[in-house]
């Protein structure tokens, strides 16, 4: 019997005091945005800072709407986040059926987010993957858009930041 008792009061220490594995932080607290890193490892869009540009003002955006005060020197910042682009990659689908012809360009970035407190330790960890899709057709050769722009990857960067932001902060 008493083993019973002192399994069972081991095992609700265990559940109560085990701690929530996500560490949680104060909203509407100081935020600072870092630079973002392009950390692209292969393909044409390695290590190209142009993916980059924007990006900060795109997440402190949706910081500020989700009620974070933006500081702009990390000494002030209570919680500092930190984003990464992944990954990008360009599928390609083409469909024809006789005289009817079908692209579809769809952009798929993922990026890490990163929250670390005012002393540097990593409170939260988060990936995000989006996608953005341009579709053009033409009937009888006569074609209506075409080639791949830039505007679809401008799409899927900010689709991603805005969804790994909802998520981390």
């Amino acid at each position: 019997m008493k083993t019973l008792i002192v399994s069972i009061m081991v095992l609700l220490t265990v559940f109560l005091f085990r701690g929530d594995r996500k560490v949680s932080y104060k909203k509407n607290s100081k935020l600072y945005i870092a630079s973002v890193t392009n950390n692209i490892k292969v393909g044409p869009h390695a290590n190209n800072k142009n993916l980059t540009l924007g990006v900060k003002n795109v997440l402190a955006e949706v910081a500020q709407e989700r009620g974070w005060d933006i500081v702009v020197d990390e000494i002030d910042a209570e919680v500092v986040f930190k984003a990464e682009m992944l990954y990008l990659d360009v599928e390609q689908t083409k469909s024809n059926l006789s005289v009817f012809h079908k692209d579809e360009n769809a952009v798929i970035i993922r990026m890490r987010g990163l929250v670390y407190n005012g002393e540097g330790k990593l409170l939260r960890s988060e990936v995000a993957e989006a996608k953005s899709t341009e579709t053009s057709t033409s009937a009888f050769l006569i074609d209506e858009g075409g080639a791949f722009n830039s505007q679809v990857a401008r799409q899927a960067v900010k689709k991603t930041c805005v969804l790994l932001a909802y998520r981390i902060l």
